[in-house]
């Protein structure tokens, strides 16, 4: 802070100086200045853990700060969509996607990402989620979580279609294959095989 003072100095000559340190979680030791024998620097120590949130939603641009304000994780959430939906209507797009990045970026320090992906759902804002950095880091997960998710499901069908081939091959064709099939699915595969070849009719397999 000093060091930033005597550059603004260098180049600005006796302009007043405020100077502001923001802290953005819950830290002890943050001082309000420095005084020696040979400077005194003074400087404003602001804790958004202190202010009330519904305050830093007059404005686009302290919105981005909302969700770190006093409040419940519940609370942090709706201050995040809050400030989402603030900053979509309130600025044009260029600065919208820069002010909706900081705002998640600065939210991921308090709130865990499924929580900050969800709020970003839930608020109704023309900006694009994902023209933002975190909201990029977001969308490749989920879409990464996707493609497990999707994998996983085709490989159940498979084995839901390959199961009812061996019952109806086993026992002919039957109206119940269809649900005993999905099932036995939920076996491992030796026990599943295990069963369909020990059982001497459909009937035992049903339910």
């Amino acid at each position: 802070m000093v060091d930033y003072r005597l550059r603004l100095r260098r180049r600005y000559g006796t302009a007043p100086i405020d100077q502001y340190v923001l802290v953005l979680r819950e830290i002890g030791g943050v001082p309000d200045g420095l005084v020696d024998n040979a400077l005194t620097c003074r400087w404003r120590v602001i804790r958004l853990a202190e202010q009330d949130p519904a305050a830093l939603l007059l404005h686009p641009t302290t919105a981005t700060l909302a969700a770190l304000a006093a409040n419940t994780p519940a609370g942090q959430a709706a201050m995040l969509v809050a400030a989402a939906e603030l900053i979509a209507a309130h600025t044009a797009p260029e600065r919208g996607r820069l002010l909706l990045g900081a705002a998640a970026t600065l939210a991921s320090i308090v709130l865990p990402r499924p929580i900050i992906k969800r709020s970003l759902k839930e608020a109704a804002m023309p900006v694009p989620v994902r023209d933002t950095p975190l909201g990029r880091e977001l969308y490749e997960e989920g879409r990464e979580e996707g493609h497990h998710e999707g994998h996983r499901a085709g490989e159940h069908d498979a084995t839901v279609r390959l199961t009812q081939l061996l019952l109806r091959r086993r026992f002919g064709d039957d109206a119940r294959i269809p649900a005993i099939a999905a099932a036995l699915a939920r076996l491992p595969d030796e026990e599943r095989l295990n069963r369909i070849a020990d059982a001497g009719e459909l009937g035992e397999l049903d339910g």
